[in-house]
């Protein structure tokens, strides 16, 4: 097989193919080496008093890079584009030759990441609070599961942890055990621990490429799906590389389990895959989503009652046990999770049932009535989520494709949403990749990665400073969250949902067979 990959590699289309694919990886590590200079992690993050966002580090006459931002980010998801192309094409051409690609893609990958590191993360701050809050356990014994950072105004960074002071840690204590290991080690700085905590998810992307590279196999053959096509959906994909390495959010590791966890799925390994998916949601509780979805799926696979009572027994154990080692390290139970509820309960913004509660705010002062949007909408969900597992019960759905309609569901159903929340489409995507995942994932990425700006730019730089609409009747609604949220919700969900449909529409023989990139 090396021998055979390697003489592929010799000839005039894998080298016609190598060239355009290091091509376009060397236009995208060109922008992001851009990005690199216009928001450096240093000096910025020692001389600010508290962490700054795209638009306060654009101020000061550099108001016109904002261009450049913008055109960077469609570059980039053009680039991936093509290169998705380029890697499908070939690909089905050459299907053998297509395995010495992937190391250059690899490449690709690694070096943007390497790049990405040294950005600032300008579009949250989720990165410097996991510093700050591991300090507090490291140096001054308050789990962070437990102990709000305002309880620490001796620490010399709590300035960072802003609107999030009063709030103990919204993630999973596997989480705060990672986070433990660069501060434990003498990492101490907020600058030097920023940079430890994106090493942790650069190896977690690492391992992920990896995984799906050279051990996965995708659930259908009819779309002709290579692992070099698979992995390239997944490494050089902007969002993941800005999101994850840029912004260092901890969504990667949570993604490395659960593509660990699938692909064991896929190898029949149900006792492993349920351990994997356990420490999924030990990172991020978003991965209990998959928990009861992979529960039926083993149960549905079992082939009599004896089996399934056994086997959903163990799958059962395994998560309760873990789960209960896990809290019982970082605080007890149950004020342990005073943070996951904050996250699942307590948070709000930027999804379409939180625009329809903001438009009903906009007419009365009723709790009850503002709430209904929001409500109505974890209701639907929920019952969704039931039809999902009806489906994997009659075999009607695989684990893949319920677990991707059920974060997809929860991205347009849930009364919150993040830039980086289509994140959790990936694994599923790429192990079933197909005209409508790959769609939905990579229009969504645009989406997210395109939508802050006009939360950060849009309305401080312009809509903020228009005086017009505050002498009319208009004049009670402008305001931040209601133009914003209007502004930006309806394309930022509508495109991801639409152009699919779309496209289906246009040739749903192409679209429903093949991988139409």
């Amino acid at each position: 097989m090396l021998s055979k990959t390697i003489a592929g590699s010799s000839n005039i289309p894998f080298i016609s193919a190598r060239n355009r694919l290091l091509g376009w990886g060397a236009l995208i590590a060109a922008i992001y080496a851009g990005f690199l200079f216009l928001f450096p992690l240093f000096p910025s993050i020692d001389q600010s008093k508290t962490v700054l966002d795209v638009e306060m580090m654009l101020k000061d006459g550099r108001k016109w890079f904002a261009l450049f931002y913008i055109f960077g980010l469609l570059t980039t998801f053009f680039a991936y584009w093509r290169m998705m192309k380029i890697v499908h094409a070939f690909s089905k051409e050459e299907p053998e030759a297509a395995n010495g690609l992937r190391f250059w893609v690899l490449g690709i990958g690694i070096v943007c990441a390497l790049l990405l590191i040294g950005l600032y993360p300008i579009t949250a701050l989720d990165v410097v609070l996991y510093v700050v809050r591991a300090r507090l356990w490291a140096l001054y014994g308050g789990s962070p599961m437990l102990a709000l950072p305002a309880h620490f105004p001796q620490d010399p960074f709590i300035r960072f942890a802003g609107e999030y002071k009063n709030q103990p840690s919204p993630y999973g204590p596997l989480w705060e055990l990672i986070a433990q290991i660069p501060i434990r080690l003498g990492i101490t700085g907020i600058g030097s621990g920023t940079i430890a905590m994106k090493i942790i998810s650069l190896i977690s992307y690492v391992c992920t490429a990896v995984l799906l590279g050279w051990h996965s196999q995708q659930q259908s053959p009819r779309y002709e799906v290579s692992n070099l096509t698979a992995l390239t959906f997944f490494a050089v994909n902007p969002l993941v590389l800005l999101q994850t390495i840029g912004n260092g959010h901890n969504d990667m590791v949570m993604m490395a389990f659960m593509t660990l966890g699938l692909i064991w799925w896929q190898r029949g390994k149900w006792v492993e895959t349920a351990f994997a998916l356990t420490l999924a949601t030990l990172i991020k509780v978003t991965g209990f989503i998959l928990i009861p979805l992979f529960g039926m799926a083993v149960l549905a696979a079992s082939p009599n009652w004896r089996t399934r009572f056994t086997r959903g027994f163990i799958v059962a154990a395994i998560f309760i046990v873990t789960t209960l080692i896990a809290f019982r390290l970082t605080g007890p139970l149950p004020a342990a999770l005073e943070g996951t509820k904050t996250a699942l309960f307590g948070r709000l913004g930027y999804s379409p049932s939180y625009a329809m509660r903001i438009l009903v705010n906009q007419f009365t002062r009723d709790l009850h009535t503002i709430q209904l949007p929001t409500n109505i909408g974890n209701y639907l969900f929920v019952l969704y989520y039931l039809y999902l597992l009806f489906q994997l019960a009659t075999k009607k759905m695989t684990l893949l494709e319920a677990g991707f309609m059920a974060f997809f569901s929860q991205l347009f159903l849930g009364s919150t949403f993040r830039i980086w929340y289509p994140l959790w489409l990936i694994p599923f995507a790429a192990l079933n990749l197909n005209s409508s995942t790959y769609w939905r994932t990579f229009l969504f990425g645009i989406t997210a990665e395109l939508s802050i700006l006009t939360y950060f730019l849009l309305w401080r730089w312009i809509l903020g400073h228009w005086n017009w609409p505050k002498t009319t009747a208009f004049r009670p609604h402008w305001e931040y969250w209601f133009i914003t949220t209007w502004i930006t919700v309806p394309w930022a969900f509508g495109i991801p949902l639409l152009v699919p449909w779309l496209r289906r529409r246009k040739d749903s023989q192409r679209f429903d067979n093949t991988l139409w990139i």
